[in-house]
């Protein structure tokens, strides 16, 4: 599903070579565990980290109940369009993202 009605949007752009770029992913676990709606929307070199295997924090956001989607021009950009995604990871584009960014019940927080 690729709508958020409230909740969270975490907006996630930076792959995991950052030293704070997992602290981001693990501030999302926490919200999906305290039963918060929460989507984390991949852009950029983050959409690598939809590629099963490359992200545990990914995997126990999935876990805790968090959604994820992941943006296809950028999976285009990096020639990933046809790469296998984990099983619960949406592509999605940015009129999705725009809708939940304009939608005043739901907090944006873009790292």
């Amino acid at each position: 599903m690729t709508t958020v009605r409230e909740g969270f949007l975490l907006i996630e752009s930076q792959a995991a070579a950052l030293p704070d770029g997992p602290g981001f992913r693990r501030d999302a676990v926490t919200q999906a565990r305290l039963g918060h709606p929460v989507v984390l929307f991949l852009i950029q070199d983050a959409v690598t980290l939809a590629v099963p295997g490359r992200s545990p924090e990914l995997e126990a956001f999935i876990g805790a109940g968090g959604r994820v989607w992941v943006d296809d021009f950028s999976l285009a950009q990096r020639g990933l369009e046809n790469t296998g995604l984990l099983p619960a990871a949406h592509r999605t584009d940015m009129g999705a993202v725009a809708e939940a960014v304009l939608d005043p019940a739901v907090k944006v927080v873009w790292h």
